[in-house]
């Protein structure tokens, strides 16, 4: 996309040099290449950065180190989660141990042996109670406690029960839940501290670095600007009447401006802003018509190396 915006003057300059020649119209242009902004996902403090306007980087290449307050520390704390997590999943797979079965085993007989005894008491003061031996108190109290010891019992057999059939199933799904869990959270949390590196995402070299270490940059703000050597394309300004009779892809020719001798650079038209770049005040015939100027993006076919970014040249079609 185009963006660089031109001054009317210029433009009407740029118009004005449009010639035509035995082969057809040429038109100046500039060398241009796409731009990649680099930025980090997450904010930080700035503490390095390890390239300067002109470097050229290759994919992979670090830009830019920072660093952020609690992130260590939020590693550490989803690592213990998670070991957490595991440990309990695989001892619900393990299921009841035989202590664990032994012990439900022995609190239930407890149980058992209890409700006998209180069985045996109650009977006692039952039979003490009809000779008036013992108060009304001292039977609700022995009837109280066998009935209390009997609900004791049937809940060491209920435990006992569950401790031979083991951890059921829903509970190991619930577990294996809580795993996946902690372990994506500690892949955020990993993720992070990687996303403080800025990393080059293309091969091409610096046009600008927007900040210095020391600054703390919020996410997405750009750090490094890298221009794609390998996309350059030549930016030109074309009128109307000539876009009239040029479809997308048709072929043109670039040559360095003032280098007569040079063999000339194949390219192709590509992108045409919808939008002229000089209007007249009212373009209503046709003459004021032809003086729109659209701005055109020429695609370069197998550029060489000494065609450089910025450099003038003419375009032919």
């Amino acid at each position: 996309m185009i963006r660089a915006p031109i001054l009317p003057a210029l433009l009407a300059l740029l118009f004005a040099c449009g010639r035509t020649g035995a082969d057809g119209p040429t038109f100046p242009g500039t060398v241009e290449l796409d731009e990649s902004d680099h930025a980090p996902l997450v904010g930080g403090r700035i503490v390095e950065v390890r390239v300067t306007e002109g470097d050229t980087v290759t994919t992979g290449d670090t830009l830019a180190l920072l660093v952020r307050a609690g992130l260590p520390e939020a590693v550490e704390q989803r690592v213990a989660q998670l070991s957490s997590m595991r440990a309990r999943l695989a001892d619900l797979r393990r299921g009841s141990r035989e202590a664990e079965i032994a012990r439900a085993q022995a609190d239930a007989d407890a149980a058992e042996a209890e409700v006998a005894r209180t069985a045996r008491d109650l009977t006692r003061v039952q039979e003490m109670a009809k000779d008036g031996a013992v108060s009304p108190q001292e039977l609700d109290a022995a009837t109280t406690a066998a009935a209390t010891a009997a609900r004791r019992r049937d809940a060491a057999r209920a435990t006992l029960e569950l401790a031979r059939e083991g951890t059921r199933e829903d509970q190991i799904r619930a577990a294996e839940a809580d795993v996946r869990t902690a372990e994506a959270q500690l892949r955020s949390a990993r993720a992070d501290i990687g996303e403080l590196a800025v990393i080059a995402a293309v091969d091409g070299v610096v046009l600008s670095k927007n900040a210095d270490p020391g600054e703390v940059v919020p996410a997405g703000t750009t750090i490094v600007t890298v221009g794609i050597v390998g996309r350059r394309w030549v930016r030109v300004y074309l009128p109307a009447r000539l876009l009239d009779t040029l479809q997308t892809g048709a072929p043109a020719s670039i040559l360095v401006a003032g280098d007569a001798g040079a063999a000339p650079v194949h390219g192709r038209l590509g992108a045409v802003n919808a939008k002229a770049e000089f209007t007249p005040r009212a373009a209503l015939t046709e003459e004021e018509r032809a003086d729109l100027l659209f701005a055109s993006r020429v695609e370069l076919v197998d550029p060489p190396a000494t065609l450089r970014p910025g450099l003038p040249v003419t375009v032919r079609f």
